[in-house]
């Protein structure tokens, strides 16, 4: 049996050639937006190959939103019990755009990761969606009505998804497969946000390292900037059908191998053809989604709010953590202060009341800025305090040229906690008053008698 498993492994792989191929058809239908005869015969093209890849109650769900007709397609990979997990991606496109890397590429792998998990034994349902209307299109319109429906139509199964895995913008060469994680605006609590629970950030992470294709967080360059800076920063056209779920209260993510610092440059344009994808990559792409369908069929159920977590050197570590951090990197400036004594110990313990509150508020962004600085600030040494100030100053960078780039619209943090962010940087530089001049004469002076005329 043991010789048998690198031949059924090899047999159930995904096959980065099938997934250009079904991206390169679905392209060649020129632009599909949602509502247009178009994306019905993308529609029809995504049930076909579903049906045909061994996926079983393959059924088209038909949704109307603000006055435009749309329709879902659903396959679904039967296990015992209730629980299951959806995998998806969107077969509609920009107005202008044939949609072969957006989301083409994406429907492409979830057309083969379920020909690839079909024989697979599984312990959870596995629910394949294409969804339509992810390009909402202009402002004003709802986000993302295809997955709204969908949710709307699973009624009270839906607590029944233990979570959402979301195939956005993949198979580009110049891309490198990320999980993206970000802060969307909460419906029922106006200001604060809602993102990915921790839990299912290191689930993700996890698999995808198994599968072979390790996925960092947001950026693989960036990617301990890039969590602080979704969280202090609203993106608002930056979105996948991940919105509508954890809108709703399921954990989900999406995944792509566009990020930050490598955007595909034909985003929404007549560019988006299938020249610009390579096999390869999607290929790559397509071992960590199996990794990660995997790890989700098994993980535990975790909880669908965990937002306070921390990813780094593989772990996932969450708010209890965090906050020990924070309150930890008190310590050497209030024992400063006390030796200080003075006006000092007042204006540190103001400065570490206000690092509660807002560790309280907004823990990873807060604690990105004012960690190095509550360790470093004031410890006797000018150098060593400029530096603790280049994470807050890299968050800053980053923030505007994501809005330079269009990315950005705004803050999570209120004017207050802003303010109160620059104070409790500002209290971190005041110091002991200046040591008393030595009154030994300077070397090589006279010395005469305190009485000498």
């Amino acid at each position: 049996m043991s010789a048998l498993l690198p031949t059924l492994l090899l047999a159930t792989s995904l096959s980065g050639e099938a997934a250009l191929r079904h991206a390169a058809a679905l392209a060649a239908l020129g632009p599909h937006p949602w509502g247009s005869p178009r994306t019905q015969a993308a529609a029809a093209y995504v049930a076909a190959e579903f049906r045909e890849a061994g996926l079983g109650e393959v059924r088209l769900e038909e949704f109307e939103s603000q006055g435009t007709r749309g329709a879902n397609v659903v396959g679904v990979l039967r296990a015992p019990g209730p629980e299951f997990l959806v995998i998806a991606a969107h077969h509609d496109t920009a107005p202008e755009a044939p949609g072969a890397y957006d989301d083409g590429g994406g429907v492409g792998l979830l057309i083969e990761a379920a020909r690839a998990l079909a024989p697979r034994p599984r312990s959870r349902t596995l629910v394949f969606v294409s969804f339509d209307g992810e390009e909402a299109g202009p402002p004003g319109r709802t986000p993302t009505p295809g997955s709204r429906a969908f949710i709307r139509a699973l009624g009270s199964t839906a607590r029944d998804v233990v979570a959402a895995l979301v195939i956005e913008m993949c198979g580009w060469k110049g891309g490198t497969p990320v999980l993206h994680a970000i802060a969307y605006p909460d419906p029922l609590r106006p200001g604060i946000p809602v993102i990915a629970p921790a839990w299912l950030v290191g689930a993700v992470q996890e698999g995808a390292r198994e599968g072979g294709t390790p996925f960092p967080l947001g950026d693989p360059r960036l990617s301990w900037l890039y969590q602080p800076t979704v969280r202090a920063f609203r993106a608002p056209h930056h979105y996948g059908d991940d919105l509508s779920f954890l809108q709703a209260g399921l954990p989900a993510v999406f995944v792509s191998d566009s990020s930050f610092s490598a955007y595909y440059p034909w985003y929404h344009q007549a560019g988006d053809t299938a020249d610009k994808l390579d096999a390869e990559a999607l290929a790559r792409m397509g071992a960590g989604v199996l990794g990660v369908v995997e790890a989700l069929g098994r993980a535990p159920r975790g909880p669908a709010s965990e937002p306070v977590w921390f990813s780094a050197f593989g772990r996932v570590v969450g708010a209890r953590t965090l906050m020990v951090l924070g309150a930890l990197s008190l310590l050497p400036g209030l024992l400063r202060a006390v030796s200080a004594g003075g006006f000092v110990l007042p204006g540190r313990l103001l400065q570490a009341a206000l690092c509660g509150l807002l560790f309280w508020r907004q823990p990873v962004p807060v604690l990105w800025v004012l960690l190095l600085p509550n360790l470093l600030a004031g410890a006797g040494r000018a150098w060593l305090s400029l530096l603790s100030l280049l994470p807050a100053l890299a968050l800053l960078g980053l923030g505007i040229m994501a809005w330079s780039r269009g990315f950005v619209a705004g803050t999570w943090l209120a004017p207050w906690e802003i303010a109160a962010l620059i104070l409790a940087l500002a209290l971190l530089w005041v110091g002991p008053p200046r040591a008393a001049v030595r009154r030994a004469a300077p070397r090589g002076g006279r010395r005469f008698p305190r009485d000498a005329r």
